[in-house]
């Protein structure tokens, strides 16, 4: 215990001068207004990536559904397709039988 008391009573701390009090406030605030102003770019960079990809989301669904229509088109004009052909089969067989 005595010595312990030796070491408080020789060390001394000397309270922070006004001076260095407030240069280690402005050295905080531009660390906090630093980091805030990286935020900032990332929450923007973050949008213009939302933006891109609702984009091309949009873009993407215009396109299944177009293709969806085209497969569609496709199917009858084959179903009108294979009827002609049936049709005309039956119309050279008609005039191959005696």
């Amino acid at each position: 215990m005595n010595e312990l008391a030796r070491i408080e009573a020789t060390t001394e701390i000397a309270p922070l001068t006004d001076q260095v009090h407030s240069l280690l406030l402005d050295s905080v605030a531009k660390i906090s207004d630093q980091w805030i102003e990286q935020l900032k770019i990332v929450r923007e960079n973050t949008i213009t990536l939302e933006n891109q990809i609702l984009s091309c989301v949009t873009k993407t669904k215009s396109d299944i559904t177009t293709l969806h229509s085209l497969g569609t088109q496709v199917a009858e004009e084959a179903r009108r397709g294979q009827e002609v052909c049936r049709q005309l089969s039956d119309s050279i067989e008609k005039i191959a039988t005696p």
